[in-house]
């Protein structure tokens, strides 16, 4: 059979795209690593256009600073062996949720907000903003500063769940949409942003991070401050951009959430490809429609349809499409490196759960290690877990309530009897005691009837669900849910939960990699122009 014979590049290397992938700390340095030997080769100073995602959008977004504020590359690099060597992440986020305030003036208190003010304290405010008036360093710098060194185009990608789509926060001196062609922002307002929260975006992973909304969760420079319990401080950008998105969007809603950019494209090789599209129309009239969808986005990111997109990025178009293919010329770029940290795992998802605990269904110990003794406690949870049915907790939760019932009937028969008595002849003490006997069955009887309710309402609402979905049923569906033991919920919920964290963690990202690699390859204009840097490649090299 015929086989490919291997290509090496040539020519000249004075117009290089580098994408930076996501993943996480090791991508930051590994990334680094990627720059640093870029500068040995006296090579990077030859980079126009870098794409960024998730972790690498934060060295790519330090570079672009820093070559807005000319520092070296040397300072840039040693910024990071400054702060992440000292940085405990989680014990920042922790400080960060449990704040009296909340992290964000939409009042949302959780992982991604709190992180975004790390991203801020630790890195962006503490390094560049000594080179900024007020301090605040916003998407402005970047967006109409002067000094951007030899970087052309700077794009930082996200994912907006609105219609599932990349979502750039990108910076050219040709016209470009800062978002998509489904939803944008408009450049008065995206030039407020800072920039702390679109690193926040890039970096949003789905499972261990919440989704960000834009524009609620970010911070703007008018946004005021509340010191009162449950006051809303003033926010008239944040109100402005929201009363332009329900005017401007098909659904008319005034939000929409933003999360990790690797969900869409982890190398970030679409927004490589639209920023040579845009160098070839050489269109520098910058937009001017407010923030949502306008006429004049039509047509300027990669199309929404499979079969169109598939077209588009093999540089093709289907006809009458308002999509311009994207073909590569000699002349339009020399070298597109990809930078990229995959995840490599024997197995992806390798625990597996033995849920019943039966003999007969446990697996064999392993020889090289001794399985674990149990003690009596140990044994007595396991068997109960795997022996009490939901129907059973329903029963012993019915007795209780009619046991504290009883005490409290019991209990205030004797406040009863005992105050029966002129009440200034009642000792503060004893009286304090026995109310206090009244209120303790009275407070658990009215919560553990809440919970009983509110368990016996989704028992019934599940059981209904399945109704309408299968008609026909021998027995009713409540019947097999009562049977459920407390482990077999256990370990369903938590087989879900873990497998689904794989599945969109791991195994998409693997996925949505080798189409995006398989995209590249597979096209004439690129064969002899991508470089693909991974971060396991370095381990099956020659030393």
């Amino acid at each position: 059979m015929p086989t490919d014979k291997k290509k090496y590049l040539s020519g000249n290397l004075d117009q290089i795209a580098l994408s930076l992938s996501g993943g996480g700390v090791r991508a930051v340095g590994f990334h680094l690593g990627t720059m640093s030997m870029l500068r040995r080769l006296g090579l990077l100073h030859n980079v126009q256009i870098l794409s960024t995602v998730s972790g690498g959008s934060m060295p790519g977004i330090g570079y672009s600073l820093a070559q807005q504020f000319g520092r070296s590359f040397q300072d840039f690099f040693d910024d990071f062996y400054e702060f992440l060597p000292e940085l405990n992440i989680l014990e920042k986020l922790l400080d960060g949720v449990t704040q009296r305030y909340p992290p964000t003036p939409s009042g949302r208190r959780d992982l991604i907000t709190a992180m975004a003010d790390v991203y801020d304290e630790c890195y962006f405010s503490r390094f560049f903003s000594p080179y900024v008036k007020d301090g605040r360093l916003l998407f402005d710098v970047l967006m109409n500063g002067t000094g951007r060194g030899h970087l052309q185009e700077m794009i930082f990608n996200a994912t907006e769940f609105k219609t599932g789509t990349a979502f750039r926060f990108q910076v050219s001196e040709f016209r470009c949409l800062i978002g998509n062609g489904n939803i944008s922002i408009c450049r008065k307002h995206a030039a407020q942003i800072r920039i702390a929260d679109i690193m926040a975006a890039s970096s949003c992973i789905p499972v261990g991070m919440e989704p960000l909304f834009f524009p609620d969760d970010f911070h703007w420079p008018d946004d005021g401050k509340s010191r009162r319990w449950g006051s809303r401080p003033s926010r008239p950008t944040n109100d402005e951009i929201r009363a332009a998105l329900r005017r401007n969007t098909d659904t008319k809603e005034p939000t929409f959430a933003l999360m990790d950019g690797g969900v869409y494209d982890n190398q970030g090789i679409t927004s490589t490809l639209l920023a040579l599209n845009r160098r070839k129309e050489n269109y520098r009239e910058q937009d001017t429609h407010e923030c949502g969808v306008s006429m004049s986005s039509l047509g300027r990111s990669e199309p929404p349809g499979p079969e169109d997109w598939a077209k588009w990025m093999s540089g093709r178009v289907s006809s009458g499409s308002a999509y311009k293919s994207v073909g590569v010329k000699p002349e339009d770029l020399d070298l597109l490196i990809i930078s990229d940290t995959p995840v490599r795992k024997a197995s992806f998802y390798p625990r597996i759960l033995f849920p019943s605990g039966a003999e007969n269904n446990q697996p064999e110990a392993d020889s090289r290690e001794e399985a674990p003794k149990r003690g009596l406690l140990q044994r007595l949870g396991h068997w109960a877990k795997y022996r009490i049915t939901l129907g059973m907790i329903t029963f012993i939760t019915t007795l209780l309530l009619i046991a504290l019932s009883i005490s409290l009937g019991i209990a205030l028969i004797e406040l009863w009897a005992f105050w029966d008595a002129r009440p200034d002849e009642v000792p503060f003490g004893k009286g304090f005691f026995i109310t206090f006997h009244v209120a303790l069955p009275f407070l658990l009887l009215v919560q553990i009837w809440w919970l009983l309710w509110q368990y016996r309402k989704l028992r019934k609402e599940l059981a209904l669900k399945l109704q309408s979905l299968i008609s026909h049923w021998d027995r009713k569906p409540k019947r097999y849910l009562k049977k459920l033991t407390v482990g077999d919920v256990i370990d369903m919920g938590l087989l879900r939960a873990s497998s689904t964290a794989a599945l969109t963690s791991a195994i998409y990202m693997d996925r949505i990699r080798g189409l995006g690699y398989s995209t590249a390859f597979s096209r004439e204009d690129l064969q002899d122009k991508i470089l693909a840097n991974e971060i396991f490649a370095l381990q099956k090299a020659r030393q």
